[in-house]
């Protein structure tokens, strides 16, 4: 009989009696952490010293984390889960206002490339670090991220009555809620590897560490999964960031856009403000951007496409139609001829229009989110989005548990 593509682990864990509180041992995963000291003054004991390890006296980062690793197994910090099992995990957030909670699971996944489908290219510097990491501690610190369909809810019923025990239940630093448990039912366990038999499953976050797997020929790797018509699914834009390598005015960039877009300009009167353009890109029925200049930080700059903007014929139509392309090759590289190396990205609306007001960056350009059905499109056609497209919300925090393989 065929294993089962979804099973069980035991899991390595932190121990409850040695670290105190789990809320200061967690931390984002390494590719959103903009300063690892803050984790590393938090605890001892923060999984930041797995997850971005950096260089000790005699040792490279990646020696240094296998020492802590080998370290913490040695004092029992950390351990093998009593039995094998699936986690479930619970995040409950706001955003905007609205009230989220978004419930997944974490098992091994069989890696099968014409099941787990992708949406986003990696980055050669990336993977060779994920690799690294990965091959030096036999371990995986954090959590490939993905989506299964399920119309029916038949998971999530699952995973909301099954027969489970909690392990944590704590607030982090951005104020969520996060509840992770073990699911103690055998029966439970044979259920849901059931019904994720023939499901795809889409990546919504995690390429490098997918790519890093199939690379090593892993067989199984930890997969925390959603549904991804959860009413907790939420994807924020990733903006990009411009500083020039030669100055180009505002005037010469507008002037370069006239004919295929309507240029709006919205006042910035009041910290809503932002917010305000945020929601009217958002809201337009047809691609809508907004552009902020050191040149008129009295203003932001709405552009709507009039004319189609991204129009290369050997580029998929389920590619050109995207905002995020539309943007990122039609606008950026195509008509402004702005390069790769003068991008950056974030999703943090405010601080990166304070540092346009500082001139630490010359120009923020907001975009809209790219929506789960076009994710789901892009990754059904075997196509990948431009980097950094969809910025998931919240993250996995990376700590809750560990898979050593091999």
């Amino acid at each position: 009989m065929l294993e089962p593509n979804t099973q069980p682990f035991k899991g390595i864990l932190f121990n409850h009696e040695k670290i105190g509180d789990i809320a200061s041992c967690v931390c984002p995963p390494y590719d959103i952490v903009s300063d690892p000291r803050t984790y590393y003054q938090r605890s001892p004991f923060n999984a930041i010293r797995l997850e971005l390890p950096v260089p000790q006296p005699s040792m490279d980062k990646y020696a240094a984390a296998k020492h802590t690793m080998d370290t913490w197994l040695r004092d029992d910090i950390l351990g093998p889960d009593k039995e094998e099992t699936i986690y479930v995990y619970e995040q409950e957030f706001t955003v905007d206002g609205i009230d989220y909670l978004r419930r997944g699971f974490i098992a091994l996944n069989r890696l099968r490339k014409d099941r787990i489908l992708t949406h986003e290219e990696t980055r050669k510097k990336a993977k060779e670090d994920r690799e690294r990491l990965i091959t030096t501690l036999k371990t995986f610190t954090s959590l490939v991220f993905g989506l299964y369909e399920d119309k029916e809810q038949e998971i999530e019923s699952l995973l909301i009555h099954s027969m489970k025990e909690k392990i944590y239940d704590f607030i982090d630093e951005q104020s969520i809620r996060n509840r992770f448990y073990r699911i103690t039912s055998s029966h439970d366990i044979g259920k849901l590897a059931a019904l994720m038999e023939t499901r795809s499953i889409y990546i919504a976050d995690g390429h490098h560490r997918l790519d890093v797997s199939y690379r090593l020929g892993l067989r199984r790797i930890p997969i925390y999964l959603t549904s991804m018509h959860s009413s907790g699914i939420v994807i924020l834009p990733y903006h990009r960031i411009i500083r020039f390598k030669k100055e180009r005015t505002l005037a010469q960039l507008l002037a370069g856009l006239d004919n295929v877009v309507t240029i709006e300009k919205y006042p910035y009167e009041d910290d809503n403000s932002p917010k305000k353009v945020e929601r009217a890109i958002s809201a337009s029925t047809k691609p809508s951007f907004a552009l902020y200049s050191g040149n008129d930080p009295s203003n932001f700059y709405v552009l709507t496409e009039k004319v189609p903007l991204y129009t290369d014929p050997s580029v998929p139509e389920t590619l050109r139609k995207l905002k995020v392309s539309i943007l990122h090759a039609g606008i950026l590289k195509n008509l402004l001829n702005i390069e790769d190396e003068e991008i950056s990205f974030t999703q943090d609306l405010y601080p990166s229009i304070e540092q346009v007001k500082e001139g630490t960056v010359d120009l923020a350009v907001f975009l809209p989110p790219t929506l789960v059905k076009e994710v789901k499109e892009v990754a059904e056609h075997g196509l990948y989005m431009p980097p950094k497209s969809t910025f998931f919300y919240p993250k996995i925090l990376t700590g809750l548990v560990f898979h050593k393989y091999g």
